[in-house]
């Protein structure tokens, strides 16, 4: 069967999602005799140039040349595969506003600095993304999948519930009964509910599900906490997502109606 010609990048991220790569250890090498890594950076010192049947990507492009360099692999590969949030939704590196960058420039590099970067944008701002293996960091048991998929010649796909379901197998309690904020039921479940089961809440790093009711999640929130509260949450991986950034004004806009107990 011919091995499967594989390219993976990064932008500009901490590279903890290769990382992740990395660990999978005697995993990867069993998936590496179906597949010919041409091009990575880290791993390897001659790089071939594509065309590519699939190119994994780590990071968010934050120059005018990283953009020009995605738009060029999305012309070489026939699959774009983002690997992690900064690829996905833009991470953290999406968090700072474009309002907010010249204030920063000049309290940390002075007045006269003149900055290259632009803003922290997902890949899909530029380019069409076949799929998104996403995670703060990645999930391994998910890459691997991921990579199987494409071993069996399949488009991947992503998993068809919530964290709210991980968080049941865990054994932990509802932080939304306990009125603590928590996107779980909007979340894209494949992270095993770590860092709820480590007693956090979720963010969201592992993606908006489809079928997500962004509208009856904030209404459940609007029960306990403020829309700024609620906005500060989204913001941390969901504050370069226009569309999700839409349905929550839109629904923390509507008129929140109490009952009142007879």
């Amino acid at each position: 069967m011919k091995k499967l010609k594989i390219a993976i990048y990064d932008f500009t991220d901490c590279e903890g999602c290769e990382v992740k790569l990395c660990s999978i250890k005697e995993k990867l090498v069993d998936l590496v005799e179906s597949f010919d890594i041409v091009n990575w950076r880290l791993a390897q010192d001659a790089c071939l140039d594509g065309p590519y049947d699939a190119a994994i990507i780590e990071g968010t492009p934050v120059t005018e040349h990283e953009v020009a360099l995605l738009k060029e692999l999305r012309e070489k590969s026939a699959l774009i595969i983002a690997l992690g949030a900064c690829a996905s939704i833009a991470g953290i590196p999406g968090i700072m506003n474009r309002s907010e960058r010249k204030k920063w420039y000049d309290k940390i590099y002075g007045k006269g600095y003149k900055p290259a970067g632009i803003d922290a944008l997902p890949l899909s701002a530029y380019i069409k993304v076949d799929h998104m293996i996403h995670g703060c960091p990645i999930d391994e048991d998910e890459l691997v999948r991921t990579l199987e998929e494409l071993r069996a010649g399949k488009t991947p796909c992503y998993r068809g519930y919530s964290v709210c379901f991980e968080c049941k197998q865990a054994g932990n309690p509802c932080r939304l009964l306990n009125k603590e904020i928590c996107f779980g039921p909007i979340t894209q479940g494949g992270c095993k509910a770590v860092c709820v089961s480590a007693g956090s809440p979720c963010y969201g790093c592992f993606g908006y599900r489809e079928e997500g009711n962004i509208e009856g999640l904030v209404r459940i929130l609007r029960g306990f906490a403020t829309p700024a509260e609620i906005r500060a949450h989204l913001t941390m991986f969901f504050n370069q997502i226009p569309e999700y950034k839409a349905a929550f004004d839109n629904a923390l806009k509507k008129k929140v109606v109490r009952k009142v107990k007879p």
